[in-house]
């Protein structure tokens, strides 16, 4: 079991996020706000808090204007039939066009204090889990990540998959990432999508205790599945009670605090957009109850990379995982071997349910 860990996961995506379903003036407003707003107040909150948080980017909004992107594979989804980036001005830039392009906001995170970290959302939100995409789109969009990072001066260590639909993960690996974010872990198990989509939907409301993480080695990278992500307060969801959504997020930080494990936290700055700041109030609340905590030294506060690397320290396989060269077999099933020796007793299997009430 980890000690108490809190982990921040941000997925940045402006205009990128949701382009695919709906483009109108709301979408724009929403992108522009973040851009202007509500990315710099939420890391404001981090920062007078002495916290530390992953921001997931999409790596196309990291540049000041959009590069060449003539030879990606193209896409072919259901939902969405017109080439991917019909609706992204190919001449504008950041000046003209700050609801799709952040190259300014990714600065300010980089020299915030204390220390954030730059992961990737993708480069250009492609759901990688939907039946349209290929294998080659998603070496492509790694690829390109790749290039953004070393262009920017930082390392590709963390990724949050478009929509948290995990897909193409071996070749993650072998664009040199480190950690992903993996499915939200749940208290009432359930293999059918929806059915744990309206299960998630009534522990908000209710404001149920959510279920702590563990990370594991999932195709030599490792993954970190979420605990809560706070959802939006637009349409049906601005229902959920204020109250409700602050209780569940007090419970996490309880149970983290008691029983150890990781509290896996996850939101788009976006989400923080609506007609009044009620969800904006309610992650400061978080945000200042963690801070507490976190100085008190009853939790950690770690970002996905941070806990990556300590995760593959306890492994003693540090350097083979974090290698751009994909792990050889005997490797792979040291980590896997190890992992199993440090989270289970010998001869005896843990159960979801089991490991839920640890």
């Amino acid at each position: 079991m980890t000690q108490p860990t809190v982990v921040i996961s941000l997925d940045l995506e402006l205009s990128w996020g949701t382009f695919d379903r709906c483009v109108n003036d709301n979408l724009l407003r929403m992108a522009r706000w973040t851009h202007d707003v509500g990315a710099p107040n939420l890391l404001n909150h981090l920062t007078r808090n002495g916290l530390s948080a992953t921001w997931a980017v999409v790596g196309a909004l990291m540049r000041s204007s959009l590069p060449d992107v003539s030879s990606l594979p193209e896409v072919k989804y259901r939902h969405f039939p017109k080439p991917w980036f019909s609706y992204v001005p190919r001449d504008g830039d950041e000046s003209t066009h700050p609801e799709w392009f952040g190259a300014s906001v990714v600065r300010m995170i980089r020299h915030a204090n204390p220390r954030q970290e730059i992961g990737f959302h993708s480069f250009s939100h492609v759901p990688f889990g939907s039946p349209g995409m290929t294998r080659e789109r998603a070496v492509a969009e790694y690829r390109l990540c790749v290039e953004t990072a070393k262009k920017l001066g930082f390392a590709t260590t963390s990724f949050v998959f478009p929509r948290n639909l995990v897909a193409y993960v071996r070749e993650l690996r072998e664009a040199g990432f480190t950690c992903f974010r993996d499915a939200d872990e749940l208290l009432v198990g359930s293999a059918n999508s929806k059915l744990g989509s309206l299960y998630m939907v009534w522990a908000d409301v209710l404001g149920l205790s959510p279920r702590m993480a563990e990370p594991s080695l999932k195709e030599g990278l490792v993954a970190i599945p979420g605990s809560l992500m706070v959802r939006y307060e637009a349409g049906w969801r601005k229902y959920i009670p204020d109250s409700s959504r602050l209780r569940r997020l007090r419970k996490g930080l309880e149970r983290v605090r008691r029983n150890g494990g990781v509290f896996h936290v996850w939101f788009h700055p976006e989400n923080l957009y609506a007609e009044w700041p009620r969800l904006e109030n309610v992650v400061a609340c978080f945000l200042e109850q963690l801070g507490v905590l976190v100085r008190r030294g009853d939790v950690r506060c770690l970002t996905m990379g941070q806990l990556a690397d300590e995760f593959l320290s306890k492994l003693g396989v540090k350097q083979p995982c974090n290698s751009i060269q994909p792990l050889t077999e005997p490797v792979y099933r040291a980590c896997a071997t190890t992992k199993t020796e440090l989270r289970a007793p010998a001869n005896k299997s843990i159960s979801r349910a089991e490991r839920a009430d640890a």
